[in-house]
């Protein structure tokens, strides 16, 4: 259980430590705990840097999850959503003398993937995911590659996307012969899987300086820088500073290009419900709240802006999450809950 711990930390702060890989309470990780049914993975609502020996994990029965997904029966008419937060909820393990939290909203396809598992929502993977080229685009990209990748189409994240993936990889395994450590997920992000931990962050790394290099993108993106005010604090991020210059950021523009779930959960539902904490006036954007959440407002938009204005400076076209997938997302108990978590 201690070595998981310190692998899942190490995975964890990997990519946890750069805005343009993980903004937020977004993306998670996974370790499975050898000779053991035990899974550790992050809580849902935390930081990936605020995994340590004694916080922001849960332990989980993957066994029980897996299980779950390999003999559901989709003949018979049952909210299966809801049926399978129930299978997660009491997967939990309870590890004495940690506070039992609750595991991220996708424990499923954790569950089901290889021992080391990294998803995030990397700047550099949703200009693929976040595209109408982005499948071909995958496919030029790392035809060639010495790891295997898939291409998922958006599906609604929690029960829908685990049996999907689940589908999808057993798909490419009977096709190719080998398993996929790489899974781009339309509009959503990028997952490395893999039972190696050197392997699955060399991979990661790997997919992003490709599409970056390929793009020929700055590598300045890596972490978001906010000032003190009275109130609490304003945006001294270039990208978010040159962009506020030029363009009109409100409600109405982010709900016009709804690209993936953080971003709603983040941003749309803050300016839907909370317009004061995040306020746009005289060329600025100010955050009336605590560090903690202005980091991940600046975080969620700054990565925003940076896939919508790479894709459109690629000459790509932009895709957009339509009303069903948008209300899904709006109204999951799971995501209203991540982002209650304070």
């Amino acid at each position: 259980m201690q070595k998981a711990i310190k692998d899942l930390i190490e995975i964890s702060q990997y990519a946890g430590d750069r805005a343009d890989y993980t903004q937020g309470g977004g993306g998670n990780t996974s370790v499975k705990v050898d000779d053991s049914n035990a899974m550790l993975i992050k809580a849902s609502g935390y930081r990936l840097v605020d995994i340590n020996e004694n916080t922001a994990f849960v332990a989980v029965d993957k066994n029980k999850i897996k299980d779950y997904y390999e003999s559901v029966d989709l003949k018979v008419e049952k909210d299966y959503e809801k049926e399978s937060a129930e299978v997660s909820k009491t997967s939990v393990i309870e590890i004495p003398g940690l506070v039992t939290l609750r595991p991220s909203v996708e424990v499923g396809f954790h569950a089901i993937l290889k021992k080391y598992v990294i998803h995030t929502h990397s700047v550099y993977g949703n200009v693929i995911t976040c595209s109408q080229e982005g499948e071909s685009l995958a496919e030029k990209l790392f035809k060639d590659k010495n790891f295997g990748f898939i291409f998922l189409p958006y599906i609604n994240p929690g029960f829908e996307l685990t049996l999907a993936m689940k589908n999808k990889i057993e798909e490419y395994v009977k096709a190719t012969g080998k398993y996929p450590e790489v899974i781009f997920m339309k509009n959503h992000g990028l997952v490395v899987n893999g039972d190696c931990i050197d392997r699955v962050k060399a991979v990661n790394t790997d997919v992003n300086e490709t599409i970056r290099t390929y793009l020929g993108l700055d590598d300045n993106f890596r972490a978001v820088t906010l000032k003190p005010t009275e109130t609490g604090f304003v945006s001294d991020t270039a990208i978010v500073k040159n962009f506020v210059k030029e363009n009109v950021l409100d409600k109405a523009l982010l709900d016009e290009t709804p690209l993936y779930p953080d971003q709603l959960v983040y941003l749309n539902n803050i300016l839907a419900h909370s317009p004061n904490t995040l306020v746009v006036k005289d060329g600025n954007v100010y955050y009336n709240t605590d560090i903690k959440q202005a980091t991940t407002l600046e975080e969620t938009l700054a990565a925003y802006i940076f896939v919508v204005t790479t894709i459109k400076n690629a000459g790509l076209t932009v895709s957009k999450m339509n009303e069903k997938e948008v209300y899904f997302i709006n109204n999951w108990e799971a995501e209203k809950y991540r982002r209650s978590v304070k």
